[in-house]
């Protein structure tokens, strides 16, 4: 997400010539905000799920660009898009193997899994499944607007 706007664009040019260490401290210190926001909520939606890897908070990272007048903060999980937006139901079909197949603990609700398989502690599933979707928990875009508030509080005080 990019703030592009004419008026916002003037006031923080007219800002970086004020006062120039302290906006990169500014952006700096907001992009950290953003940062440990986005994981917080990361931590919220998965505190009471079984998945417990930690591997989509541990992919969210901050770079300081442009010699610190551009923060970002990047989710770099291949599934972040649909952590955060959701999907819709759809199909998903075996490619390499002969079966889908997994550990019988962590099968989802509702999929059917063979007796047999069930007895050795697995579920099988056959050549496809129908995935319910999953609902978006949204972690960037608040991230975003909380690091945009940091920022303006920031450069507000900054200004005074």
């Amino acid at each position: 997400m990019t703030i592009d706007s004419a008026p916002f664009k003037r006031d923080m040019e007219r800002f970086a010539k004020q006062c120039e260490g302290d906006f990169k401290k500014a952006v700096s210190s907001a992009t950290l905000e953003m940062q440990k926001e986005a994981k917080k909520k990361v931590r919220d939606y998965t505190s009471g799920s079984k998945v417990k890897s930690g591997f989509l908070i541990n992919n969210i990272n901050t770079t300081i660009l442009n010699g610190g007048y551009t923060g970002e903060v990047i989710s770099g999980a291949g599934y972040s898009e649909a952590f955060e937006n959701g999907t819709r139901p759809h199909i998903i079909r075996i490619r390499n193997k002969k079966v889908l197949a997994g550990p019988r603990r962590g099968a989802p609700a509702g999929w059917k899994s063979s007796s047999q398989s069930a007895s050795m502690g697995y579920a099988t599933y056959g050549k496809e499944v129908r995935h319910p979707g999953i609902r978006p928990h949204p972690f960037m875009a608040p991230a975003f607007r909380h690091g945009c508030d940091q920022l303006e509080k920031k450069i507000n005080t900054a200004l005074r």
